[in-house]
């Protein structure tokens, strides 16, 4: 780089000093004083610009940064030079701005009112009228998994630095990307101008007055997606210290002038797509495969192990984002608020207690007041199941594994529901901790486990014909053409085979780790509307599934954080320790039958022959 020369070639002035500008990370950038002025340069990275389209990108964005700025919205443009905003100058690129008399702000010096001020911005901007710019739609539909076990035998690993922090979380990435590109696409199609790096690096500060700089990624894409972005880096996530306040408030601000639209879980999720796409390009960089430049691979090298740390706590984030989303974009008080307050008044446990909705429960609506749950049956077609769960609490009172019930009330003349109070277990549910133990604390926490589960399944019950419960159940559900029929009779010969033996015991119907709490080295079982009498091994139906599926089952709070590595040994260890259902005949091939029966289940719904052809797959790998 020849800045003295490229000043001079292009009539900006004679060179008196140059300073190198902190804060890039693809480009370098120098302040450059001239007899003829003060100048922001920046040099543009060669092996970006080597990129297909990159050029025109950089014009693009020029063009968006001066709409911005027509529309009163203070931004450093380039300066058009000879009729460019671009120069190659002895291959190198080159771009000139107007120096800004103004500074980037730490994270410690960001406040609450400089978020404010970052909330109005991105509204305005992403309110920008473009359709005179000629923008293409960025309809883009991810589906790429990487393959991040080949890079661990690039002969560079081995030296790498993040070597051990890299084999510690790999194996996890494509079942995370592979929901992250799912729910990006789902909720790409809200398209509008944004910065698309908004963040405290590329804004100076004139005083309390915000200048935007550095719009070369500017183009059109989800204005959440860039809102979640802008609230994450101006909130101290990426050093390590998010700030739940300074994040809100971009949030709230930004809706003052822009409403959310749905899917924002989606949008919250798919924002890894980037960081996954970010991780794999450092690697390769890191590694030498696309940079033989010593310089970059070592700024690379630094990058894998940044972002390898920084998809760790967005993952932990992404549902305390969420909640705080959903709270923010509350119009209206919940339509059962007055209802739980008319409980409140009228029952002196509750009396003078606060409440707060919960996200919880699929068919009834939930509030934690005080030390207890509110369960309202505000669902009449689960009135059957909310019985149900109400005489399993009055029969095992005093059982240590389950919540204490206080009240229940089927009567409607408090309210015109059927509710139940019961104890408020203070604790994590295992999809919040299972992801954070060793295999050691695992097998530990299984025995546990085991203990827990036992408390139901030696209830004593009365034992029925469960081979013909689960042929009538096949025969719902395939009754219709020829194929189905002959699929049909072979499960009618499974279950002959498989299920003439079954071992009764009282089931929770709907065991998995979110309706299981731990608090104070013990589990606690709840959620007790599927409780019926079956073989115990239909239980662990879901424990099974876990091995491909086990996000199926987590809320928004623990969905990301959840991946099927972890969930491989959970049911052999289960069958290790619970020796009744050890003993099973025929355990793995009933266990498979159940799964064939709840994929069947869905084919019926949907018609999907994807479906049809998995299930006559299974049934294949079974002997008869």
């Amino acid at each position: 780089m020849k800045l003295d020369k490229f000043c001079e070639f292009y009539h900006l002035g004679e060179v008196l000093s140059t300073e190198n500008i902190l804060g890039g990370r693809m480009h370098k950038m120098f302040k450059v004083k001239t007899n003829k002025g003060v100048y922001a340069i920046k040099v543009l990275n060669p092996e970006v610009m080597k990129r297909k389209g990159s050029y025109q990108n950089f014009i693009q964005s020029e063009r968006i940064s001066s709409l911005a700025k027509a529309s009163g919205i203070s931004v450093s443009n380039a300066l058009l030079i000879q009729g460019d905003f671009i120069h190659l100058f002895e291959n190198n690129y080159y771009m000139v701005f107007e120096y800004v008399d103004g500074k980037t702000l730490s994270d410690q010096e960001i406040t609450v009112n400089h978020c404010r001020k970052i909330g109005k911005v991105l509204a305005k901007i992403h309110q920008l009228e473009y359709s005179n710019l000629d923008l293409k739609d960025n309809f883009v539909e991810y589906s790429r998994l990487y393959p991040w076990e080949e890079y661990t035998k690039n002969a560079n690993f081995q030296n790498m630095t993040y070597r051990e922090l890299f084999l510690k979380n790999y194996r996890k990435y494509n079942s995370l990307l592979k929901r992250a590109n799912e729910r990006y696409n789902e909720s790409n199609k809200t398209l509008t101008v944004c910065h698309r790096d908004l963040d405290p690096k590329n804004v100076l500060w004139n005083e309390e007055n915000p200048v935007i700089i550095d719009w070369e990624s500017a183009e059109l894409m989800n204005p959440y997606r860039e809102l979640i972005e802008t609230a994450l880096s101006w909130s101290g996530f990426s050093s390590n210290h998010f700030d739940e306040q300074k994040f809100s408030s971009i949030i709230s601000e930004y809706t003052k002038y822009r409403k959310l639209e749905h899917q924002r879980y989606s949008i919250i999720c798919g924002n890894l797509v980037g960081r996954f796409g970010w991780l794999k390009y450092n690697l390769e960089r890191s590694l030498g495969i696309i940079s033989k430049n010593l310089e970059e691979q070592k700024l690379a090298e630094e990058e894998v192990s940044k972002t390898i740390l920084e998809i760790n706590r967005y993952q932990q984030l992404i549902g305390p984002m969420y909640q705080i989303i959903c709270r923010i974009t509350k119009k209206e008080i919940d339509q059962y608020n007055s209802i739980v307050e008319r409980l409140i008044e009228n029952q002196p446990l509750l009396k003078g207690q606060n409440y707060k909705k919960l996200n919880a429960g699929f068919s009834n609506t939930c509030y934690q007041v005080g030390n207890y749950i509110v369960r309202i049956c505000t669902n009449v077609e689960n009135e059957v199941n909310f019985e149900k769960e109400i005489e399993f609490y009055q029969k095992n009172k005093g059982n240590p594994y389950i919540p204490k019930c206080y009240i229940t009330d089927q009567s409607k003349t408090i309210i015109p529901y059927e509710y139940e109070i019961i104890e408020y277990i203070e604790g994590k549910t295992l999809y919040e901790i299972w992801y954070q133990l060793s295999e050691k604390e695992r097998k530990d926490l299984i025995m546990k486990l085991v203990d827990t589960i036992k408390c139901i399944h030696t209830i004593k019950v009365e034992p029925y014909d469960f081979k013909e419960y689960l042929k009538e159940e096949f025969r719902k559900v395939l009754k219709e053409n020829r194929m189905e029929k002959e699929l049909l009779q072979k499960l009618l010969v499974m279950c002959d085979q498989y299920f003439e033996e079954n071992h009764f015991g009282l089931i929770h119907g709907d065991l998995h780790f979110d309706n299981l709490i731990y608090r104070d080295d013990k589990i606690y079982i709840i959620d007790f509307e599927k409780v019926w009498i079956a073989p115990i091994d239909y239980e662990f139906r879901i424990f099974n599934r876990c091995r491909f599926t086990p996000w199926l089952w987590a809320s928004e709070q623990t969905d990301m954080l959840t991946v099927e590595n972890d969930y491989q040994e959970l049911l052999p260890d289960l069958i290790e320790t619970y020796e009744e259902l050890g003993r099973i005949n025929y355990l793995w091939e009933r266990l498979k039958i159940y799964q064939i029966l709840e994929e069947l289940k869905k084919y019926k719904k949907s018609k999907n022959i994807e479906i049809f052809d998995k299930v006559k797959k299974e049934i294949g790998q079974l002997n008869i």
